[in-house]
C-alpha cells in the first residue's frame, strides 16, 4: 500500500518536472519571445491529453505540437501580453500620483490585472481543449471569471501559493513552477470545463 502511494506520488512528481522542463526548451526553441505562449499551450495539451502516464508525455510530441500551434497561441499569448502591459503601465502611472480617487483607481487596476491573468488561464485551458474561434475564445475567457466564483477563487488562491512556494523554494522556477501550475489548473476547472464542452455540443 505504502509503496504503491509513493510509487504514484513520484509518477506525479516526475510528470510535474518533465512538463516544466518541456515547457523551457520550447520556450528557448521560440527564443524565448516567440516561446512562451506556444509552450505553455503544448504542455497544456500533454497534459490534458495523458495525464500522469507520464511514458506518452513526450519531447518529439511536443516538438510536433509547438510547430503546429505556434501561430495561434502566439497570438492569444500577446492579445493578454498587451493587456496586461497597458493595466500594468497604467496602474504604474496611478500610483505616482497621491489622493483618494486614485487610491481607488490603483486598486481597481490592481484587481483588473488579475481578473485577465486568470482569463488568460481559462483561454489557454479552453484552447487547448476545444476548437473555437479566437473571438468566441476571448470572450468566454473573460466571462468563464463570473461564471463560478469558486473556481476562480481556487485559481486565484493557487497561483498566489504557486508563487510564494517558488519564491521559497528557488529551484521551483527551473523544475517545478510552470508544470504545478498547469496540473494544478486542469485539476481544479475540471467540473467547469466539462459545463464548456456540454455548452459547445448543444
Amino acid at each position: 500500500m505504502i509503496g504503491k502511494a509513493l510509487e504514484t506520488f513520484f509518477i506525479r512528481i516526475w510528470v510535474i518536472v518533465k512538463l516544466t522542463l518541456f515547457f523551457g526548451i520550447l520556450t528557448a526553441t521560440g527564443l524565448i519571445v516567440a516561446g512562451i505562449g506556444p509552450a505553455l499551450k503544448v504542455i497544456t495539451i500533454l497534459y490534458l491529453s495523458y495525464d500522469f502516464d507520464y511514458k506518452s508525455i513526450t519531447l518529439r510530441e511536443a516538438f510536433q505540437l509547438f510547430r503546429k500551434e505556434f501561430a495561434r497561441a502566439n497570438l492569444i499569448f500577446w492579445i493578454y501580453t498587451a493587456i496586461l502591459i497597458l493595466l500594468s503601465y497604467n496602474l504604474y502611472l496611478s500610483v505616482q500620483i497621491s489622493g483618494l480617487l486614485f487610491l481607488v483607481v490603483d486598486f481597481i487596476l490592481f484587481f483588473a490585472l488579475i481578473f485577465v491573468i486568470i482569463a488568460f488561464e481559462y483561454a489557454l485551458l479552453i484552447d487547448s481543449q476545444f476548437e473555437i474561434s479566437i473571438k468566441n475564445l476571448i470572450g468566454l475567457s473573460f466571462i468563464s471569471n463570473f461564471v463560478n466564483f469558486m473556481t476562480y477563487l481556487k485559481l486565484l488562491v493557487g497561483l498566489v501559493l504557486i508563487l510564494a512556494l517558488t519564491y521559497q523554494f528557488k529551484g521551483l522556477i527551473l523544475f517545478g513552477m510552470i508544470g504545478l501550475l498547469q496540473v494544478y489548473c486542469v485539476a481544479v476547472t475540471k467540473d467547469w470545463r466539462n459545463h464548456v464542452e456540454e455548452q459547445l455540443a448543444e
